[in-house]
C-alpha cells in the first residue's frame, strides 16, 4: 500500500508540473501565433482597403452592379457620401446593422478633415481595427485625374467618401477553433504526460520496492537465524542436559560467526561504491599467488581432517601484481573453498586454481566434485540467506557467504559465477581485471 500510494503521489506531482510547463508554453505559443494572426488580418485588410480604393478612382462611373460585385468578391460592406449626401447604396438591406455606425464614423471622418467653414484642409486616410470590426474611411476621385486636379477638387470638396468595413466573424470563429485546437492537444497532452508519468514512476519505483523487499527478506532471514541457537541455549539452560556448557559454547560461538558476517555485510551496504570504486586507502598490490597458497596452508588441514583432498595449481610463469584489497580476498577464497568443503562428500576433491587468461584478467577457479548445485537455483545463491534445499541440514552456513563474495568481487569490479563441473559438483569462477 505504501508503495502504491507513493506511486500515484509522484504520477499526480510529475503530471502536475510537466503540464504546467507544458500549459506556460502553449499559452506563450497561442499568444504569440494570436497576435501573428491578428497582424496578418489586419495587414491583409488595409491591403484589401488600398486595392478597393484605387480600383474605385480608376471607374469613370461608378454602378449599383459594380459595387454590389466588390462586396460579394471580398465579403465586405461599401458605403459611399458624395459631398455628405449617402448614396442609395448605402440603404442595402445587408448595410442596415451597420448603417448607424458607418454614419457615425463619416461624421467623425468629416470633423477631422474639414474646418468650420466646411471647406476640405487634408486629404485623410483612416484606417481602424477591432476584434468586432474592421473599417476603413477615405476620399476618392472617380475618373482619371492627375495630382493638381485632385488638389483642385480636394479645395472645392467635390469627390466621394468611401467607406470599406469588414466583419470580423470569420477571423474569431477561426480564431476560436484554433483556441479549441489548442485546449483538445493540452488534454490530449494531459492524458499521455499522465500515462507517461505513471509507467516512469512505476519503473523508478521497483529500484525501492526490491530493496525494500531485500531488507525484509534479510530481517526475516537473520531473526530465523538467530532464533534457532537462542532456542537451543534457553532450552539447555532449563533442561541442563550433558555436557550443556558445550551446547551453549556451540550456538554462541554460531551467533558469534552469524553477527560477523552481517556487520560485514552492513558495512558492504554502507560503502555502496559503483563496481571498481574501492576506497583508496584498502587497495594496494598484491600477489594473487601468494593469498592462494595463504588459504591453501590455513584450510588444508581442514579438508584432511574431513576425509577431503584439497588441491592447488599454480601457473608456472610468475602472475602480474593486481591492485586489491588483501583480507577481502583473502576472505574470498576462503568463502569459497569452505563453501566447498562444506557440500562435498567424504573423499572428495576440491580444486583451487589461478591463472592468467589475458593481459586484463585473472581467472580464479574453486571446483569440486560434491552434490552441485541445480540450474534453477545457479542465480539465486548469491542471494542474502538463500541456501538450495538440500543444503539446509548444514549448520555451519547461513547463506551468507556467497553473498558476501559477490559483494566482494563488484567491489573489485570483477564477476562471479557458477557453473556444473564435469561429471558433477560446482565450478565458481571469478574473474579479475588487470
Amino acid at each position: 500500500m505504501l508503495f502504491k500510494r507513493l506511486h500515484y503521489q509522484f504520477t499526480g506531482l510529475c503530471a502536475l508540473i510537466t503540464m504546467a510547463i507544458l500549459a506556460l508554453f502553449s499559452v506563450l505559443y497561442l499568444s504569440v501565433s494570436e497576435r501573428t494572426l491578428w497582424e496578418k488580418h489586419t495587414l491583409s485588410f488595409q491591403h484589401d482597403f488600398d486595392t478597393l480604393r484605387t480600383s474605385l478612382e480608376q471607374q469613370p462611373a461608378l454602378t449599383h452592379s459594380f459595387l454590389l460585385r466588390m462586396e460579394q468578391t471580398g465579403g465586405y460592406m461599401i458605403f459611399l457620401w458624395d459631398n455628405g449626401i449617402p448614396l442609395s447604396f448605402n440603404r442595402l438591406e445587408s448595410h442596415t446593422p451597420y448603417l448607424e455606425q458607418a454614419q457615425r464614423l463619416y461624421s467623425e471622418y468629416r470633423a477631422l478633415t474639414t474646418t468650420p467653414d466646411n471647406v476640405r484642409t487634408a486629404d485623410l486616410y483612416l484606417i481602424s481595427c477591432t476584434r468586432q470590426l474592421n473599417s476603413g474611411i477615405g476620399n476618392i476621385y472617380t475618373g482619371q485625374m492627375s495630382a493638381l486636379e485632385k488638389a483642385i477638387a480636394l479645395q472645392k470638396g467635390e469627390g466621394l467618401t468611401f467607406l470599406l468595413l469588414s466583419p470580423n466573424d470569420a477571423y474569431r470563429e477561426r480564431l476560436w477553433r484554433q483556441r479549441i485546437w489548442f485546449l483538445l492537444l493540452a488534454l490530449g497532452g494531459f492524458g499521455a504526460l499522465t500515462l507517461f508519468a505513471y509507467l516512469f514512476t512505476g519503473r523508478l519505483l521497483i529500484p525501492l520496492q526490491e530493496n525494500q523487499k531485500k531488507q525484509l527478506d534479510f530481517i526475516h532471514g537473520a531473526s530465523h537465524e538467530l532464533r534457532t541457537p537462542l532456542a537451543v541455549i534457553l532450552s539447555s539452560v532449563e533442561a541442563r542436559p550433558p555436557h550443556f556448557e558445550d551446547i551453549i559454547r556451540t550456538e554462541a560461538l554460531r551467533m558469534g560467526r552469524l553477527v560477523e558476517e552481517l556487520l560485514l555485510l552492513s558495512r558492504l551496504d554502507a560503502r555502496r561504491l559503483r563496481p571498481g570504486e574501492y576506497p583508496a586507502a584498502s587497495l594496494q598490490l598484491i600477489e594473487p599467488d601468494t593469498i592462494l597458497l595463504d588459504v591453501f596452508e590455513a584450510l588444508e588441514p581442514l579438508a584432511h581432517a574431513q576425509s577431503k583432498t584439497l588441491r592447488l595449481t599454480l601457473p608456472e610463469n610468475p602472475l602480474p601484481r593486481m591492485k586489491g584489497d588483501a583480507d577481502k580476498l583473502r576472505q574470498l577464497v576462503e568463502i569459497l573453498v569452505e563453501n566447498a568443503l562444506s557440500y562435498t562428500q567424504e573423499n572428495g576433491v576440491i580444486s583451487l586454481s589461478l591463472e592468467y587468461r589475458s593481459a586484463r584478467e585473472l581467472l580464479l577457479r574453486v571446483q569440486d566434485n560434491g552434490i552441485g548445485i541445480p540450474k534453477e537455483f545457479q542465480d539465486k545463491i548469491f542471494e542474502r540467506f538463500y541456501r538450495v534445499d538440500s543444503a539446509h541440514h548444514s549448520k555451519n552456513h547461513f547463506g551468507l557467504g556467497l553473498s558476501i563474495a559477490a559483494e566482494i568481487m563488484r567491489l573489485h569490479g570483477g564477476s562471479i559465477e557458477v557453473t556444473d563441473a564435469p561429471g558433477g559438483g560446482s565450478v565458481f569462477l571469478c574473474r579479475f581485471p588487470i
